[in-house]
């Protein structure tokens, strides 16, 4: 059997114009034994509940269980390549694990699946499940592990991330990306006035927003956190969002998930870990949360998945409802 450590880590040099997605798990299968992968599948079927991978469970010949996707379009392809790098820049930082990506080419990505559970999993019939985390009252040890690994995101050194080729977003960057998708999914969502004015006085109060940026997931949502049995977090999934830019970012999501109180809580674990907190940090995180509707159905618009859409206009109700 190849060994592991011999295979393929490096993504391939295909040319875009000669990317096709595979359409069956037997092709994804034979193009993750051709990069030197023996594995086995016992479902013969795609696992499809992500939005830009497909992928395929499987195990090799030592019973290890393995992640076998492969991208759904050629934007993917070329936002995995920044992600390979991103994962090698923060496995040497962050206190819980992230994948390693033993195959990377442009068809197929494979590594050793994580150990422990998502926070959130979705069962097609008893739909979403919390596990070993309560959102309204998450253990003391999920709130420690959360600050502590995203305070270490955060301390990432600027060289390294440089000599990584992260992509970085300035402050401004940031404002005027929120300011095109509210523009743009205007007409889409139809948000109440009083919400449309508390997006654009947020945009607008320089006073609001943070003098610096920092590394950030940039998808922080419960089903990317592995926790175990206690609540602990144990590692992070999927970095495709990964950039430098707005620090509250991953507090945005992590607002909108567990609510104000484990909020102001993670916040002053990650200040007394490190992190680079600011006192308004709580507050931008929330307004961040509030305008989460507009990124969401921009980007549901440009891949033209309405199911993102109709979420969008489910959490914009909700926002609503709070905003007066």
């Amino acid at each position: 059997m190849t060994e592991h450590h011999e295979l393929s880590s490096t993504a391939s040099s295909t040319a875009s114009s000669d990317f096709a997605p595979l359409d069956s798990p037997g092709a994804l299968l034979d193009a993750a034994r051709r990069e030197g992968l023996r594995i086995v599948a016992p479902r013969a079927d795609f696992d499809q509940s992500g939005l830009d991978f497909l992928v395929v469970h499987a195990r090799d010949e030592e019973g290890v269980p393995w992640v076998v996707r492969t991208p759904r379009r050629l934007a993917v392809v070329k936002a995995a390549r920044v992600e390979a790098r991103v994962l090698a820049l923060v496995r040497k930082h962050l206190p819980v694990a992230v994948p390693d990506w033993r195959v990377h080419t442009d068809q197929v990505i494979a590594y050793p699946r994580l150990g422990d559970v998502p926070a959130v999993s979705f069962d097609p019939e008893a739909g979403v499940r919390w596990n070993h985390v309560d959102p309204a009252a998450p253990p003391a040890a999920f709130i420690d592990s959360m600050a502590d690994a995203l305070a270490a995101l955060q301390r990432i050194d600027a060289a390294a991330i440089e000599a990584a080729g992260v992509p970085v977003k300035s402050i401004d960057d940031e404002r005027a990306t929120l300011a095109r998708a509210m523009d743009e999914t205007r007409s889409t969502l139809s948000p109440p006035e009083a919400v449309w004015a508390r997006w654009q006085r947020w945009l607008a109060d320089d006073a609001r927003w943070p003098r610096h940026v920092a590394l950030v997931h940039g998808d922080l949502h419960p089903g990317h956190m592995l926790v175990r049995e206690d609540g602990r977090l144990t590692g992070i999934l999927d970095w495709t969002e990964a950039h430098v830019g707005d620090p509250s970012s991953d507090f945005a999501l992590f607002a909108g998930a567990f609510g104000k109180a484990v909020l102001d809580a993670v916040i002053a674990r990650f200040e007394a870990a490190g992190g680079p907190a600011w006192p308004g940090l709580a507050a931008h995180a929330a307004e961040r949360w509030a305008a989460w509707p507009a990124l969401a159905a921009k980007w549901g618009i440009d891949m033209g998945n309405e199911a993102v859409i109709e979420h969008a206009r489910s959490h914009l109700e909700k926002i609503a409802a709070e905003s007066g």
